[in-house]
């Protein structure tokens, strides 16, 4: 048997005989809002756990389900649509002896036939946020956004955000290094008055060496010069002592004229050789000037600082220029994943506006869900309700209705609006509220219905 396609499916009737608290019940709701009241612990609760004990599968089977004193329960569910349609439903639970229990399910249409897969034609018409509307409403934020999120096909948001938080903790670290680099850059102080060229101290050092050659040979010359002369003076010297000898010895003159002739001609031989001298000095004219070598390595040193300066203002040019580089490389990356980031948000967002979300307005923020721009958790009690009755709706297109648990919290006002929610979504919503005094309202005590009128919800 295959689910229905046409038009969408209601409650027209549910019995629960010996399910938790319940001992028996039948209802059929009135109108579009079920309200079932009474004081706590009567069984109030019971009636919606056995209604999804019957819908949801066995998962939804609450732990030792049966009636204390009973043996088996029952809970059996007519479901119809506007045409006439009708399909009824039976959960059947049987208690054993080892105190666990056992469970069986049928549907079946009008004509008797019963489907040999029950619970995945079930399945096909249980939403996932049936069982409570308010549920939604009290969830955490990230609750509320994994729910919202099934709405936005083609998007991995986890994948997403996993993969945004790794590229932003990278660009912190890149933006951080980058920073420091920078900073260290800036630190860097290049001395732009120093030349750009450096001196040729080799040059200098080189001529420094050919002075001191130049200078060693002027003190060789100087040297030889002064020894010529003072070898002069001294023939000179002798050569007067051998006059005034022959002054001395004229009286000897004749006894020694051979003598004296032999020392004339000794005399005249040094006045030649003191002669030659005097010319060769003569000749030689004024001595070689020497090099100033201080001035020279004072240009040396010179050139050694201008040098100095030359090589520093580069290497901090260059250390400068490295560190400006490496952190430009480190702007880019972090302007790469920048990118990436917007990219990836870019395309979720593109999918959120394509997705046919439950209400007008409704997206997503950082790990929460925005309503007209604001998060959730600041909307109105009102808008909070219409939005969690239009998501489960919109996850339970088939079977239209809701029960909620929560329902006593509801001021007049909320009521209200859910009262007004159910009539405009034209859905079933069963309540559960403590002692309420609305006429409409189906009383539970011990396990059974006060009363059997039941009348629509105003």
């Amino acid at each position: 048997m295959n689910a229905p396609q046409a038009s969408p499916l209601k409650i027209l009737s549910l019995d629960v005989e010996n399910v938790l608290r319940v001992r028996a019940v039948r209802i059929t709701p009135k109108g579009n809002v079920l309200e079932l009241t009474g004081r706590n612990r009567q069984g109030k609760s019971s009636v919606i756990d056995a209604l999804w004990a019957a819908l949801g599968g066995e998962k939804k089977i609450p732990a030792d389900p049966v009636h204390d004193g009973a043996k088996i329960g029952n809970i059996v569910v007519d479901i119809g649509d506007a045409t006439g349609l009708k399909y009824r439903v039976t959960r059947r639970i049987k208690k054993k002896d080892d105190g666990d229990w056992s469970t069986s399910l049928t549907i079946e249409n009008e004509d008797g036939f019963r489907s040999d897969k029950p619970q995945q034609i079930l399945n096909t018409l249980i939403g996932a946020l049936s069982c409570d509307p308010l549920d939604f409403i009290n969830k955490g934020p990230k609750e509320q956004f994994d729910l919202l999120k099934t709405f936005v096909s083609g998007v991995d948001f986890d994948a997403i955000a996993d993969a945004n938080e790794a590229d932003f903790d990278a660009r912190t670290v890149v933006n951080r290094d980058a920073k420091a680099l920078r900073t260290r850059a800036n630190a860097i102080v290049v001395d732009e008055t120093a030349p750009t060229e450096q001196v040729d101290e080799a040059a200098l050092v080189q001529e420094l060496a050919e002075a001191a050659t130049k200078n060693g040979l002027v003190g060789r010359f100087r040297a030889e010069q002064a020894a010529r002369k003072a070898n002069a003076d001294g023939l000179d010297r002798e050569a007067e002592a051998n006059r005034a000898r022959v002054k001395e010895l004229e009286a000897e003159i004749q006894q020694l004229s051979q003598r004296i002739a032999v020392l004339n001609s000794q005399a005249d031989g040094h006045e030649q050789s003191a002669s030659d001298i005097r010319l060769e000095i003569s000749s030689a004219g004024d001595e070689p000037p020497t090099v100033d070598t201080q001035e020279l390595q004072a240009r040396i040193n010179a050139a050694r600082d201008t040098n100095a300066k030359v090589a520093a203002a580069a290497r901090a040019r260059t250390e400068k220029e490295r560190l400006a580089g490496e952190a430009a490389a480190l702007e880019e990356r972090s302007d790469a994943l920048s990118k990436a980031i917007a990219a990836r948000e870019t395309e979720k967002q593109e999918a959120i506006a394509r997705a046919e979300m439950p209400v007008p307005g409704l997206s997503f923020g950082d790990g929460t869900i925005l309503l007209d721009g604001h998060p959730l958790a600041q909307a109105s009690q009102a808008q909070k309700l219409s939005l969690a009755v239009a998501i489960a709706m919109k996850l339970q297109p088939r079977l239209r209705f809701l029960t909620t648990k929560h329902a006593a919290l509801l001021d007049d006002e909320s009521w209200a609006a859910l009262v007004q929610l159910a009539d405009q979504q034209d859905l079933l919503v069963i309540a559960e509220t403590v002692n309420s005094n609305r006429p409409t309202a189906v009383v539970i005590e011990d396990g059974h219905v006060r009363g059997a009128a039941q009348q629509a919800a105003e």
